[in-house]
């Protein structure tokens, strides 16, 4: 057991820790420094409170994660808040908790979607008449704030989607009224909304002077940062609930880290229905990565973030195998050793990238003396993941995979009933019908009906006429939407869609051309094919969209004949 030395306040969290701290003098040296940080900044009662709440959801047969930085504290991995060992996943403490801040430590946990609101109720019970929401301060847009403008200049009609001022008044003093109006609300408060778990436990009771409705509070996260007040994040994952529906006694920790089926799986980019990772630009991470464990699927996770992807990063890191920082804490390494500065000092620095504070930055680059160095972080202001986040989601997104590649058919089953995804919904309904699920309420009828009429189709066969073929380097394809979005490149938009071409296959389309947005069912056409980082999409040169609903079966043959 670790020997409590002068850490009085903290003996409270010592007695409650369900781990036996290691002998190792690394162990030890973190655990006391973060019980001085802990005793010093007066965040004892942050940690009791945490571990009160997931003393509920053990209590309860729940599952849990903690996301956010708080795996790197090694006081809660011994008092069993998370699962994360900081010390063998090398996760300093420093993004969480150090000497120069001054907020408290943020706590964020996942819960299944389904059992949060009864995990709020409970913690309620814990702490009658203590527990309230924060909320979130919603601001006036250019749009909001003119389309009030517009409202209060005495229009009571219905302001369409796009709009122009010019087109409602045609009164040119009305017209500027209208701007000068939207000028002065931009920036201002336009109403209050619930925050998405954000909790306080009050000691003296909530403020009644504060209260909106229902134990809701007129305050945000900035308000809760300045006042010092404990702020615990309760937040909704619906991986986590299929998880529970596959196995709820096993842990995340508890899978195996290295297992061929699972990484076989992923492999061959076969990430339909994986929580967190079934997206495009997943997938195609994924692919490139061609992850053999756990430690591969959270790199991928950091990768697609914003601030790891930009400016070259992510491809960069294909091709040479590293990269600059792909985590928070990467950032922390990387401004320490340019400046030669402690990661306490480092993290002040990464902080302030990341809010734009301009005093701050000007005085990391004087003592950088390094242009270069300072562009590479400006980056930061861009969202990237903790480490022990990234690992926290990568376990989950293992454990579905897991699961996946060994039971199909009651994966499938999970999924249908928690997952909710940016594909159409034809997408899961014909990989559950193809990995054996039944589904109720098919219509009767050929697949072209049962398309038309439900939205998905029974049978072993995909709708007809849809697949590809290659003529003279050209690929032929007609498929039905899956998925698709508009991204800005450069000064132009292109679409990126998937399509499903054939049972169980997929096909990625960029198309840069002009693009008929609006409701449809199919796409046919052709272009060439480019791989990149072991997948391969097709950049689309000439193509045509269809409506199946309201059609006819000879009108879609025809089409894509």
């Amino acid at each position: 057991m670790v020997k409590v030395k002068y850490h009085n306040e903290c003996a409270a969290l010592v007695e409650l820790f369900e781990r036996e701290c290691p002998e190792e003098k690394v162990y030890q040296d973190r655990l006391d420094e973060e019980l001085e940080i802990i005793e010093a900044k007066d965040f004892v009662e942050t940690y009791l409170q945490v571990y009160t709440i997931i003393d509920i959801i053990k209590r309860n047969n729940s599952i849990w994660l903690l996301r956010g930085s708080g795996a790197s504290s090694l006081v809660a991995y011994l008092m069993g808040i998370h699962d994360i060992d900081p010390i063998k996943q090398n996760i300093p403490l420093e993004r969480f908790l150090n000497w120069t801040r001054q907020d408290q430590p943020d706590f964020d946990i996942d819960l299944p979607y389904d059992v949060r609101d009864f995990i709020l109720s409970q913690v309620g019970e814990e702490y009658p008449g203590m527990v309230s929401r924060i909320s979130n301060r919603v601001m006036y847009s250019e749009k909001t704030a003119m389309r009030e403008a517009i409202r209060r200049c005495g229009y009571r009609k219905f302001v369409p989607k796009y709009f122009k001022v010019e087109n409602i008044f045609s009164d040119k003093e009305t017209q500027k009224k209208c701007h000068e109006i939207a000028q002065d609300l931009l920036g201002e408060q336009r109403n209050w909304s619930k925050h998405c778990g954000g909790i306080v436990i009050w000691k003296e009771g909530i403020p009644e002077n504060l209260i909106l409705k229902d134990n809701q509070l007129a305050i945000d996260k900035y308000d809760v940062e300045d006042n010092n007040w404990i702020k615990i994040d309760l937040l909704c994952n619906r991986g986590l609930a299929q998880l529970r529906e596959l196995d709820p006694e096993t842990k995340l920790c508890d899978y195996p880290e290295d297992d061929k089926l699972t990484a076989e799986l992923l492999c061959r980019g076969d990430v339909m229905g994986l929580t967190q990772s079934e997206s495009r630009t997943m997938r195609k991470t994924i692919l490139a990565l061609q992850p053999t464990n756990m430690y591969d699927v959270a790199l991928a996770l950091a990768l697609i973030r914003p601030a790891a992807a930009d400016g070259g990063r992510k491809a960069s890191y294909f091709r040479e195998g590293k990269a600059k920082f792909v985590f928070d804490e990467d950032a922390l390494t990387f401004i320490s050793s340019a400046i030669g500065c402690s990661l306490s000092e480092a993290d002040k620095y990464r902080r302030a990238f990341r809010k734009l504070n301009t005093k701050l930055m000007l005085e990391f680059k004087q003592k950088a003396k390094n242009n270069k160095i300072y562009q590479e972080l400006t980056h930061l202001r861009k969202y990237s993941f903790a480490k022990g986040h990234s690992i926290a989601y990568g376990q989950m997104v293992w454990a579905l995979a897991y699961h996946k590649a060994r039971r199909p058919r009651e994966f499938w089953e999970a999924t249908l009933k928690h997952n909710q995804s940016s594909y159409k919904k034809w997408v899961h309904k014909r990989e559950a019908i193809n990995n054996g699920v039944q589904l109720k309420n098919i219509k009767k009828g050929t697949i072209y009906d049962q398309f038309t009429k439900t939205g998905w189709w029974d049978g072993n066969v995909f709708l007809p006429k849809m697949g590809t073929k290659v003529e003279d380097g050209k690929v032929w394809f007609s498929g039905i939407v899956a998925q698709f979005k508009k991204l800005r490149r450069g000064k132009y938009m292109c679409v990126l869609m998937t399509i499903g071409v054939d049972d169980g296959q997929y096909l990625d389309l960029v198309i840069t051309k002009k693009f008929p947005f609006g409701y449809y069912t199919c796409i046919g056409g052709w272009g060439y094919e480019k791989v990149i980082h072991n997948s391969s999409h097709i950049e689309v040169q000439e193509f045509g969209c269809y409506n199946l609903r309201g059609s006819t079966e000879h009108k879609m043959e025809k089409f894509f004949c």
